[in-house]
């Protein structure tokens, strides 16, 4: 059909021909399409309208807006042509990072800006581009290549792309948004998971005896912690006790939590003949073997004996425990040994405290005397023991749970910043 049109009517004619694509993209992007998906339903349409042989989406990385971050790299090509190489896209990307603005050119070897890469032995004839602009600014860079018409892009392919590319850049702000929310769904949902699992390997009870009782709380600060702590009751007399706390926070030192609970229990497996220092061997051979040199345990643990009424233990780089006598008064048990994962070859000495009647022993995590107010002041040494002086008497449960309630009363509205892990044995 001939095409007879005056100048307005084909003015008006190529508008509508616009405002028809324009729809036909927006019909063709819906709200649950991935950032891939919406890419390539671009980068087809746009193909489609300009008569181009190839096209590509660049994504810049959301935390490293450089050239050379790209988080994500879409090209569709006509099967009559060859791929462009990567590094020319990356090229006229940084163009747009650097100058965040469109350009069009149909000769690119002589084309100032681009003719020392020598495109047309690549053959690319002619280049449009656009940027795509969000709210937050450049997220990346929508490229078009060889427009199948020798007279190449035109001025209303410019101004369409430029259309394209500032609705794109919204609809990709939006969907990147939403994965987003998607994937912090599946983290949280992930680390309920671990949670669940970290609480399945801690004691569900504690233990009593006729001659002690022992209980445990741990209360971390994240989904998962970085403490631990145990309560194996051996036979009638015997009671073990553990209490560790692993360097750093999260999904890394829980693992590594898991990992020395482990070699703990595993030691106590038929047998009831328990070297202390020969656990401590294992489970630092096994923190110094395997993991990286700034991951390190502080623990405690060690056997209580109604036999003699004697706690026998090793304390590995941890807070010193505290024992609660009859009378009220306070003792403060402050030898240790190095952390644990730091000295492969270190021998671990064996300490003992004589237990009496009602004494109380108490071992706990620097989450404990660590805790802030919301005026910045630290709970302290001084201010656990003179809580203590006043819990004489009282059951190990209860005294535990006195003092959980008097550190929530201190922070007041103050995060809490650190696991708290306590482990208290009476003698009855």
């Amino acid at each position: 059909m001939p095409n007879n049109l005056n100048p307005e009517s084909e003015r008006l004619r190529k508008a509508l021909d616009e405002l028809v694509a324009l729809n036909q993209i927006a019909n063709a992007i819906n709200a649950l399409m991935s950032v891939d998906k919406i890419t390539q339903t671009i980068v087809d349409h746009c193909l489609k309208k300009i008569q181009a042989s190839q096209g590509a989406v660049f994504l810049l990385d959301e935390r490293d807006k450089e050239a050379d971050k790209f988080k994500t790299f879409i090209r569709e090509f006509s099967t009559s042509t060859e791929k462009i190489p990567f590094h020319v896209n990356e090229s006229l990307t940084g163009w747009i990072i650097k100058n965040k603005t469109m350009f069009a050119s149909n000769d690119p070897d002589n084309d100032d800006r681009f003719k020392w890469m020598h495109l047309t032995k690549l053959g690319i004839n002619s280049i449009l581009a656009a940027p795509l602009l969000s709210r937050t600014g450049l997220i990346g860079s929508l490229i078009l290549f060889n427009k199948k018409d020798s007279e190449g892009f035109t001025e209303e392919d410019k101004r369409f792309l430029g259309i394209v590319g500032s609705q794109t850049a919204k609809v990709i702000e939006n969907a990147r948004l939403k994965e987003q929310e998607q994937e912090l769904v599946a983290m949280r949902q992930e680390m309920m998971v671990a949670q669940s699992i970290q609480k399945g390997f801690l004691p569900k009870s504690g233990v009593k005896l006729q001659t002690c009782e022992a209980c445990g709380f741990n209360i971390p600060a994240k989904e998962v912690g970085g403490d631990f702590f145990d309560i194996v009751r051996l036979n009638d007399e015997k009671v073990f006790l553990s209490l560790g706390d692993v360097s750093g926070k999260g999904m890394p030192a829980a693992l590594l939590m898991a990992n020395a609970q482990a070699v703990l229990r595993s030691h106590l497996l038929g047998s009831q003949d328990i070297h202390l220092s020969e656990l401590a061997r294992s489970l630092n051979h096994l923190i110094c073997e395997f993991t990286s040199p700034e991951q390190f345990i502080t623990c405690l643990f060690g056997l209580f004996d109604s036999a003699d009424n004697c706690f026998r233990y090793i304390n590995a780089g941890h807070e010193p425990p505290i024992v609660v006598r009859d009378d009220g008064a306070i003792e403060v048990l402050d030898v240790a040994d190095i952390v644990i994962g730091v000295v492969p070859e270190i021998v671990y000495s064996v300490h003992e405290i004589k237990l009496n009647k009602n004494d109380i022993l108490i071992i706990f995590t620097d989450g404990v005397t660590e805790a802030f107010n919301e005026e910045g002041v630290q709970f302290g040494d001084e201010r656990l023991k003179e809580l203590l002086k006043g819990c004489v008497g009282g059951e190990g449960a209860s005294v535990g749970e006195q003092i959980l309630t008097t550190l929530s009363t201190f922070r007041g509205k103050s995060a809490q910043t650190d696991d708290i892990t306590m482990l208290l044995l009476k003698v009855s």
